[in-house]
């Protein structure tokens, strides 16, 4: 039994070193298991994202009482917290699928360092969106606020690990960062993302947690069909932009629930 958790322990932090900034110690064995087997907690990771960045905001709003400012503190803190690791793949996916013409330019333009118009007015939406939802919803407490922030970064990191399991990688190469991970979830370890994601959606109202399956579900399949039309499957870039578009649209989904009680 201690050997599992023991076991479990080592991929959860995997998870932390491949998802986000936060230092992990550096006697970890990155040899010990395969990697991909710490996808099962790539939401919870959004989990640690969603509480650190509530904390952020509300000690910012708190302390300066300026909700936009705090908001704006928040996502500095998240970038600081992925890397802006799933942006990057916003920026690279707008140019790749804005630029190319074909798979082999799509995956050229992605794998590029640098950014294009596509991608600067991908980011500009991105986060105008995210800085005037975030705002509106902040009005509603911070019980409530906390609740989307969690479902969201939760829900929609669990919708980028199915992309995973049911789309196969894109690239032939092995040079990407993403192929390590590339491989799909034994049954069990794909449980425990879904046991996450679950547990996130029970914090919001019966009714809007229905309008967050429904979206999410129906996005996820429609990304699958274009990145599978365009590429022949998924990119890491791929998962970011479908990471940031879901999440995005549990915001508008939540905001627009609270507009139709008031």
């Amino acid at each position: 039994m201690l050997t599992k958790l023991k076991k479990q322990y080592l991929l959860f932090n995997y998870a932390i070193s491949f998802f986000s900034r936060i230092p992990v110690a550096k006697t970890t064995d990155f040899s010990a298991y395969p990697f991909h087997l710490s996808n099962a907690y790539f939401p919870a990771v959004g989990a640690i994202y969603a509480l650190l960045v509530s904390i952020v905001f509300m000690l910012s709003d708190s302390v300066l009482g300026e909700s936009v400012v705090s908001i704006i503190l928040m996502l500095v803190a998240g970038l600081l917290l992925t890397g802006a690791l799933h942006e990057d793949g916003v920026a690279d996916a707008c140019d790749g699928f804005g630029g190319g013409y074909n798979k082999k330019q799509y995956l050229a333009i992605m794998k590029d360092s640098h950014i294009g118009t596509y991608g600067v007015l991908g980011l500009i939406t991105l986060f105008s969106l995210k800085v005037s939802l975030l705002s509106q919803l902040s009005t509603q407490g911070y019980v409530a606020f906390f609740s989307v922030i969690f479902c969201a970064s939760v829900f929609s990191r669990f919708s980028a690990l199915l992309l995973m399991q049911y789309s196969e990688y894109a690239r032939d190469d092995e040079s990407s960062k993403s192929s390590a991970s590339s491989q799909c979830l034994p049954a069990q370890y794909l449980c425990v993302a879904f046991i996450t994601a679950l547990f996130s959606l029970l914090l919001m109202p019966n009714m809007l947690i229905l309008m967050i399956i429904i979206v999410v579900g129906l996005s996820t399949y429609l990304c699958k069909r274009y990145f599978d039309n365009k590429i022949g499957g998924y990119t890491g870039d791929c998962l970011g932009f479908l990471q940031q578009l879901n999440e995005v649209l549990i915001l508008l989904m939540s905001l627009a629930w609270w507009h139709s009680l008031s």
